[in-house]
């Protein structure tokens, strides 16, 4: 049984969905398949949610995310522990400026 729920925040929805249909311009198996590791992965954070660095960045650190690596993609989240919840916030490509958009 999973000891925290897993809420997805509508902007990491959203860039999912843009992920999605970037890759499947090209390749739309591939799309489905980092679709579907994307949420592998972060299904993996209702066990294991310590599991993941915290980013090297301070301010980052700072807000308290924690990061799952999906090559190429970062997955930013928080754990919030008074509601056993780990909040998803970002799923950015690795090459973004991603210290200036969280």
């Amino acid at each position: 049984m999973a000891n925290y729920k897993i809420k997805i925040m509508q902007i990491a929805q959203d860039d999912m969905k843009a992920i999605v249909a970037h890759i499947r311009i090209d390749n739309p198996d591939a799309a489905i398949r980092m679709y579907e590791n994307i949420k592998a992965s972060i299904s993996k954070l209702a066990y294991f949610p310590l599991m993941n660095p915290v980013p090297l960045d301070i301010k980052i650190a700072g807000q308290g995310y924690r990061m799952i690596v999906v090559d190429p993609y970062l997955v930013f989240y928080i754990l919030v522990m008074e509601d056993n919840t780990v909040e998803v916030h970002r799923v950015l490509h690795g090459k973004q400026d991603f210290p200036h958009i969280l």
